[in-house]
């Protein structure tokens, strides 16, 4: 069975109403422990947990690098991690990230000299769509890439915010130069996503969606360049424009 969806009985009303069958996507409520504590509870889209575990890490600032990751033990719904020696963890119950849990965090700005082509954001956003299987196949999940000189690595989730963490997760594995890269994603721009970006360098992020105010507030203080309403060949820049050729 697919972890990602699932066979549902429905009725579909159109002029008339059938029996038939529809494919829903999967949530899953995990509890992430860290050294003993718990950090967290997330509904999720129960796949590509390590990616998720190790980019929520990082781009939360729980850990610096890949190797202050001792074990990761994921199983049915928690997700056990041990850390070497770190300061007393915040304990934060962070359900499905209701609210900003970012405000008490200083931003220190993006250092990146990446500038991108206008046609190379259009190209990686309809990409990004076609590789999107799991959203074609039931519109529950969100999508993110995370786009390289050389990479482009999607990861899918019922949680927009997760689904960065994941594509953030992955990229630390395989060492990707986050400064270097950008992001492509569906879903607003609020600020707990812009922070994420922010925390590991990334310094553009693209979607379809709208941003909110608090989003480009965070936005144009930490120097990453925040384009929306991406669609038809044409897209809106919020902040720091500079790094879109035109």
């Amino acid at each position: 069975m697919n972890k990602m969806f699932r066979k549902t009985n429905i009725i579909k009303v159109k002029e008339e109403a059938h029996h038939t069958e529809d494919l829903v996507a999967i949530d899953a409520k995990m509890e992430l422990l860290v050294n003993g504590k718990l950090l967290g509870k997330f509904y999720l889209s129960p796949e590509d947990l390590e990616d998720f575990t190790i980019g929520y890490l990082l781009d939360e600032r729980y850990i610096n690098a890949l190797s202050d990751v001792k074990e990761i033990i994921i199983n049915s719904d928690t997700i056990q991690v041990s850390l070497s020696e770190h300061e007393d963890l915040k304990t934060d119950d962070l359900s499905c990230y209701d609210g900003w849990v970012h405000q008490d965090q200083s931003i220190s700005p993006v250092v990146s000299d990446l500038k991108v082509e206008k046609n190379r954001i259009i190209d990686s956003y309809q990409l990004l769509i076609e590789k999107a299987e799991v959203w074609s196949k039931t519109g529950g999940t969100h999508v993110a890439a995370l786009v390289s000189e050389d990479q482009f690595i999607v990861r899918e989730d019922v949680s927009r915010h997760v689904a960065v963490d994941k594509v953030i997760g992955a990229g630390l594995k395989v060492g990707i130069d986050f400064s270097e890269s950008f992001i492509v994603c569906s879903g607003r721009i609020p600020p707990d996503r812009v922070v994420k970006l922010a925390n590991v360098g990334i310094s553009i992020m693209v979607t379809k969606a709208a941003p909110t105010v608090e989003g480009l507030r965070i936005g144009e203080k930490a120097g990453i360049t925040l384009i929306g309403f991406l669609r038809d060949g044409r897209f809106n820049i919020y902040t720091h424009p500079h790094r879109i050729i035109l």
